[in-house]
């Protein structure tokens, strides 16, 4: 049941799939899963309802070639909503919270009644609406095929031969992850400006070197003073106490300065680091879906932890750190030139060669930070998935090879700062060498020349001052050095910063009225729309016109583009082409919360986050506990909530694990249901649920929403069949838009579906 898809796939079976198979329908997620499990060719196969997100026909071939065939001498446990496919099992267990309340065969257990047959009831009212519908043939009896040609984000049409060439050509630019995005070369001075200016301009940085200069100069009056009071010529008017009193009022000048840089530096610090994550979460926040299909949950996370930490701890200190250590090696290269001007002859080459190893250290040792940053995101990654799929790794006994896989990803990072810091080790063996040898150069220089060369008093200054010139000139390139390596990381988190975004979130000269949509009109005129620049177009040039309070079916194949016709009423993605109106407003010209605020939607996958009962089902804490639970009463979820002992604080794991697919689907309609929505859209809203609960929710539905426009993607054609028009979905294109009564009356591809699912059982 995959041969079109691949087929459409723009490389086949080597298509790329992005991360949690963002580029597949829910459909074909479900067949690659099950094509994966029958490669295994196990003795026995556990099922999870593989029906529910693949329409009438695609389920109808899964079971036939699938289950019946390629499984036949297999022991095949299935779990399932679609009672159509019991017919077949050799035995059929029915479960009620948590026991097996019946088993038997299919017959046994209609004879019997109760629970099971309460689900073929249920069925089977639905399916009276769809057989007493049977479609028109025309007179050659044949009816319209609807065509087998997904038309998904990842697909496209397979190249012919003749065709090779130019999709190699194309092929990086048509790849979903690309290459993650490295700088080479020198870090830019203007990330260097831009980091240093970043909290208070350059107001900052004077005022930093300002107090730094000022610290360094009353560390150099305290040694001045200390060597003329124990000049010889002073010696007869030394006065001790003035001497003290002097020295201390430097000291404390020397110690209130020191103080207040370092304040000022974590202060400064502290501000740029903040106003740097600002950025780039205000950057992912309005980030558009595109960029997180093309980019791995790892880059995000490496940049917004290991970067972020970079500058948030590391260079607030050590930038500000370097700045007064090289004012630190000036005024020591001036003090020993002042008083000991031979020892020049040794400084000079010192510098060059410091100057020389720093230029030679930093080419490699920069590539090999960016290269570690950029080998931190697929650790990342390849952790998150694992975490995530780790049920179905353990099932297919791949823990091993993931296991393999992350310690590969690790010394890949790992291998990095290895190298790295052999490089560290390098630098400062060759630097604190060159050092040592010029102070022994110095010492000899000075107790060997004349008198008349050096005063006496200094040379004690001088050899004091040597000793500290070579570790502060080792500590000032190696910072310097120590910097620019970090500074990658300012220069990551700035390509984050810069990324697309979204339209703005609310345009205050574009503003809807409070109780916008009214009516709930929808205008879709000539609506096209690709997901990315590169990629085909999903929809080709739809154009309908829904009236307030209408109530509207769609349907099509599995990866049709049903969707993505929600997803462009949401402007998940933005239009291409075309334009769509409500209520006589153009929703390209609303901010997007504006216009998303304004509609409910209850969606394919549940979406439930980490927290409470009542911190989903009401997340902006906007209702009452009396409406929460009459809500919940509605959604039939009440009887669920109250048997747990903290009622709406009933714990909700990440994703909502802790509760049943079809739990997590009606929690969603609850959430809808406060909201009071004008316009509501339903995709797949009752796939994970039976019959007898796709009934309950479509009374619901009809009674709560009586007044609103509805628009409901489902393959369960009973779904649609009572609503007041159905839209035919193919390949991208309107095919059919109609009351499903006139759709049937004439040969349709609407027909044809209703056909294929009334056909369903009796094809089994």
């Amino acid at each position: 049941c995959l041969e079109k898809d691949m087929e459409m796939m723009e490389f086949g079976d080597q298509t790329e799939i992005g991360e949690r198979g963002i580029n597949l329908s829910g459909g074909q997620k479900q067949r690659i899963q099950l094509a994966r499990a029958v490669y295994q060719d196990c003795d026995i196969y556990l099922l999870d309802d593989v029906f529910s997100a693949v329409d009438a026909h695609t389920g109808s071939e899964i079971f036939k070639e699938c289950v019946r065939g390629a499984l036949k001498n297999k022991t095949v446990v299935l779990v399932t909503h679609q009672v159509d496919f019991l017919h077949n099992a050799d035995i059929i267990y029915v479960m009620k919270e948590g026991t097996i309340v019946q088993s038997g065969k299919y017959d046994e257990l209609i004879q019997r009644g109760s629970d099971f047959a309460a689900l073929v009831a249920a069925h089977n009212s639905s399916m009276e609406l769809v057989e007493g519908a049977a479609p028109v043939s025309d007179e050659k009896g044949e009816t319209p095929a609807i065509s087998r040609q997904p038309s998904r984000k990842g697909s496209g049409r397979r190249p012919s031969s003749g065709e090779a060439h130019g999709v190699v050509a194309e092929k990086a630019s048509a790849r979903l992850i690309k290459e993650e995005e490295r700088a080479s070369g020198h870090v830019s001075l203007a990330v260097y400006k831009q980091y240093m200016t970043e909290a208070w301009g350059w107001w900052g940085v004077a005022l930093v070197v300002a107090v730094s200069v000022a610290w360094q100069g009353s560390v150099l009056a305290s040694d001045y003073w200390l060597a003329y009071e124990t000049d010889a010529e002073n010696a007869a008017s030394f006065r001790p106490a003035l001497f003290i009193e002097v020295y201390a009022i430097i000291a404390v000048a020397s110690v209130v300065l020191v103080s207040g840089r370092s304040f000022l530096v974590a202060f400064i610090g502290l501000q740029t680091a903040n106003s740097f994550f600002k950025q780039i979460l205000n950057s992912i926040l309005h980030a558009p879906m595109s960029f997180f299909d093309t980019t791995p949950s790892g880059r995000i996370l490496s940049r917004a932890s290991s970067d972020q930490t970079n500058v948030d701890l590391f260079l607030p200190f050590f930038v500000w750190l370097s700045v007064s250590m090289y004012i630190t090696v000036i005024s020591v290269l001036v003090v020993t030139c002042q008083v000991a001007w031979p020892s020049v002859i040794a400084i000079i080459p010192l510098l060059i060669l410091n100057l020389w190893y720093r230029g030679y250290y930093l080419a490699t040792s920069r590539e090999l930070t960016r290269l570690e940053s950029i080998t931190k995101a697929p650790v990342i990654h390849h952790f998150s998935e694992t975490v995530q799929g780790v049920m179905t790794i353990r099932c297919f006994r791949k823990g091993d090879g993931f296991f393999q896989e992350n310690l590969n990803r690790v010394n890949s990072s790992l291998r990095m700062d290895f190298h790295n810091n052999g490089a560290n080790e390098w630098l400062g063996f060759r630097l604190e060498l060159a050092g040592s040898f010029v102070l022994c150069f110095t010492a000899l220089l000075m107790v060997t020349l004349p008198k008349s060369f050096i005063q006496p008093e200094f040379v004690g200054l001088s050899l004091s001052y040597g000793l500290s010139l070579n570790s502060v000139l080792f500590w000032a390139v190696w910072m310097s050095c120590f910097i620019e390596n970090k500074m990658v990381s300012v220069e990551r988190i700035k390509q984050f910063v810069n990324i697309p975004c979204e339209a703005e979130w609310r345009i205050k000269d574009c503003l809807p009225v409070a109780n916008w949509p009214t009516r709930g009109d929808i205008e879709v005129i000539d609506l096209k729309v690709r997901y990315r620049h590169n990629t085909p177009l999903v929809l080709k040039g739809i154009t309908l016109s829904i009236h307030g309070g209408e109530k509207i079916g769609v349907v099509g194949r599995t990866g049709s583009g049903k969707s993505t016709l929600i997803q462009a009423l949401f402007r998940i993605v933005e239009p291409s082409e075309g334009k769509i109106i409500i209520d006589g407003v153009d929703i390209c010209t609303l901010g997007l919360h504006d216009l998303r605020s304004r509609f409910g939607i209850i969606p394919q996958e549940p979406v439930l986050f980490e927290g409470t009962i009542r911190s989903n089902i009401d997340p902006l804490e906007e209702y009452s506990d009396v409406e929460i639970w009459q809500a919940l009463d509605r959604c039939q979820l009440k009887e669920a909530v109250t048997s747990k002992p903290e009622k709406l604080d009933a714990s909700v794991v990440d994703n909502g694990e802790n509760w049943s697919v079809g739990q997590r689907q009606l929690l969603c309609l609850g959430r809808v249901m406060l909201k009071h929505s004008k316009i509501l859209f339903m995709d797949e809203a009752t796939a994970s649920v039976d019959s007898q609960t796709d009934a309950v929710i479509q009374r619901i539905i009809r009674e709560d929403f009586a007044e609103c426009t509805i628009i409901s993607i489902a393959h369960r054609i009973p779904t649609v069949m009572d609503c007041d028009r159905v839209l035919v979905v193919d390949a991208g294109l309107a095919k059919e838009f109609d009351r499903p009564a006139a759709l049937i009356e004439r040969p349709s591809l609407f027909g044809a579906l209703v056909q294929e699912y009334a056909n369903r059982s009796s094809d089994m």
